[in-house]
């Protein structure tokens, strides 16, 4: 039986030779038996490895979808079926092999598929492909689709030249939506349809006012969205948010990878004339690694409100509870002074007398006041005084404020502690930001707030060696930390002055 095959393929070529071409044809042939339905599986294989429609696609039908055997079929049909060559294309997509997936669908379309150029456009955008997918879009703005999407490419880009035409076009189609929006991120200016970059003339109302800016509509929406969402959450009591505004891409000299903390070159903020004027800054960009530099916040697209409310926690003067790089300067030695809310760090072990030791922890430990005096801070262990409220005495007191042992500084031999023994959005971003963190800033909402944006725009300066204009820089961070306001108590200014000093000196 295994020589049918073979011997068949010499029946049909003796047949090819013997018969006139005229009175033979085998694509007519193999379309014969299929339509007669007496085709033979041999048949069928011959007309597959000769490359006939008719074959392939009857074999086609019959086999499992997405087997090995149907690609194999689906990329000889999909040459000129436009049908299979997008189905191959989004399956491609679907299982995210970006190659495969844009080979398909620029075959599909240049087979006229009615969704392929779409489909290829929205790739290119979604896989940061702006250029190629502009490059589609062009002869196609007079749709609205296409030209909201070019809008926004214009925008990505910072291609001013086209954001002026497109605009143009809005104004023709009385698309005001868009506009008001371009308008309001500070796209274009409120009395002339130009792209106004550097101007941010939003004003700080509030003691710690931030700026929050990025480089694409999608990503101006979403900040918008970000402090809708917190706006009940008891951390906008002791901030607020200027309107999100735009910032051009290639203004930006930004390093970012997806595991990594985004780092930006900081001297940009000088050259805004007027200068941004809030205490803090907050850019989100495509990707990168959320994080804290002084008094600039740094976000990626995907980072949720959870994020959000960790990282501006961060400006107020929280720090991490999960471990920090073992070269982090807060875990180097045990502090000489109060840092943060909620993290203390501190020897394990004192000696002398006890009420020598609870009155020096008491300076040292911000939450102190917190502290039933029922709930022991240290034991006795030998001839030392062990630093820390003992597991055992928790139970069932979840809620219970004392000095647990944090993770903060585990990558080094100092050791952090913090109020709870219960982890906290400090530690994990889905967990809550508990009470006693809101009563601790209400208390001493100044005390640790990170310096504004002008200290991170002062080093950077200084760093490259720019010290006129780093002094400039740095007495702007001063003056923020001196500036009359008559609702401050005497403590908050105290606190006003020592963070003047630590900038002063470069502390921070």
């Amino acid at each position: 039986m295994k020589y049918l095959p073979l011997l068949f393929k010499i029946i049909i070529v003796s047949l090819m030779v013997t018969i006139p071409s005229g009175s033979f044809f085998f694509p007519q042939y193999i379309a014969n038996k299929i339509a007669t339905n007496t085709i033979s599986d041999e048949e069928v294989s011959f007309g597959i490895e000769n490359q006939i429609e008719e074959a392939i696609e009857y074999r086609f039908l019959s086999v499992d979808d997405e087997s090995n055997e149907w690609f194999y079929l689906a990329k000889i049909l999909g040459k000129t079926d436009k049908d299979t060559a997008f189905k191959l294309a989004t399956i491609y997509h679907i299982e995210g092999d970006i190659t495969q997936a844009t080979q398909w669908y620029k075959q599909a379309s240049e087979l006229e598929h009615k969704k392929a150029l779409t489909e290829l456009i929205d790739l290119y955008i979604e896989e940061g492909h702006l250029l190629a997918a502009k490059k589609l879009l062009l002869p196609l703005k007079s749709k609205q689709d296409a030209l909201h999407k070019l809008v926004d490419i214009s925008v990505t880009l910072g291609d001013e030249i086209l954001l002026n035409e497109l605009i143009v076009l809005l104004k023709q189609t009385n698309n005001k939506d868009l506009i008001n929006q371009l308008k309001r991120y500070g796209i274009i200016d409120d009395n002339s349809f130009y792209p106004t970059h550097s101007k941010i003339r939003v004003r700080g109302e509030c003691r710690n006012s931030i700026q929050l800016l990025a480089t694409n509509l999608s990503n101006l929406h979403k900040l918008d969205m970000l402090v809708e969402n917190i706006k009940d959450h008891p951390l906008t009591n002791f901030i607020c948010f200027n309107t999100p505004r735009y910032i051009s891409s290639t203004q930006l000299n930004c390093e970012y990878e997806q595991d990594s903390a985004i780092k930006c070159d900081e001297a940009l903020w000088a050259s805004f004339i007027p200068e941004i004027d809030a205490r803090y800054l907050g850019l989100m960009l495509n990707e990168g690694g959320a994080n804290v530099d002084n008094g600039i916040l740094y976000l990626d697209s995907n980072d949720d409100t959870q994020v959000f409310i960790h990282e501006l926690s961060h400006l107020l003067g929280f720090v991490d509870e999960y471990p920090l790089s073992a070269k982090h300067k807060v875990c180097q030695k045990p502090q000489e002074s109060k840092f943060s809310h909620n993290i203390a760090v501190l020897k394990t072990h004192y000696e002398g007398d006890k009420k020598d030791v609870v009155a020096l922890l008491e300076k040292q430990i911000p939450w102190f006041g917190f502290i039933d005096k029922a709930t022991p801070i240290i034991h006795k262990d030998g001839g030392k005084w062990v630093i820390g409220t003992p597991n055992f005495y928790l139970s069932n007191k979840s809620k219970l404020i004392g000095l647990f042992k944090s993770e903060t500084c585990d990558k080094n031999k100092v050791q952090a502690f913090m109020p709870t023994a219960s982890k906290t959005n400090l530690r994990y971003y889905e967990e809550r930001f508990i009470t006693l963190y809101t009563d601790l800033l209400k208390k001493n909402p100044d005390e640790f707030l990170m310096p504004s944006y002008h200290y991170n725009v002062a080093k950077t300066l200084f760093k490259n060696n720019k010290e006129s204009l780093g002094l400039e820089w740095l007495n702007k961070a001063l003056k923020r930390e001196l500036a009359k306001d008559a609702n401050l108590n005497n403590s908050e200014h105290t606190n006003r002055e020592i963070r003047y000093n630590k900038i002063k000196n470069g502390e921070y």
